[in-house]
């Protein structure tokens, strides 16, 4: 085989069981329907309880691919990007919410995702890498 189906086999592989995982782990990420206090209106208890289902997450910048390449989350999340590359990366929103400018190897970017919505992002130096983070 070629090394450019190589590389696009291992690449839709990856991207393939980030998807898996990201279901499997669905249920932990989120937090059921009670993820959604709207915190400034419910304070007490319940906004306690949706603070307790915002863990933070984690996603990995590989050499070419983010990982998970899609994550969902209970709004209020942070998530936090860390190089594990070779190089250096960026997570920049397709809708410039946010942009994490260069990171570099062992570094990391975070931002808190406080609105419900479909967030999708890359890394500008290396076009391939893509992901999406679906808040609710």
């Amino acid at each position: 085989m070629s090394y450019r189906l190589l590389r696009t086999l291992a690449l839709a592989s990856a991207v393939i069981l980030s998807s898996l995982l990201s279901v499997a782990c669905d249920g932990r990420n989120e937090g059921g329907p009670a993820a959604n206090v709207n915190r400034a209106a419910n304070g007490g208890a319940s906004s306690e309880a949706a603070q307790a289902r915002t863990k933070p997450q984690r996603i990995e910048m590989g050499d070419d691919l983010f990982l998970p390449a899609q994550l969902t989350v209970a709004a209020g999340t942070k998530v936090t990007w860390v190089n594990k590359g070779s190089k250096a990366h960026t997570v920049v929103s397709n809708d410039k919410l946010f942009d994490s400018g260069l990171v570099n190897v062992g570094g990391e970017f975070s931002h808190t995702f406080d609105a419900p919505g479909t967030y999708l992002y890359h890394c500008a130096p290396h076009a391939k890498m893509i992901g999406q983070i679906v808040v609710k």
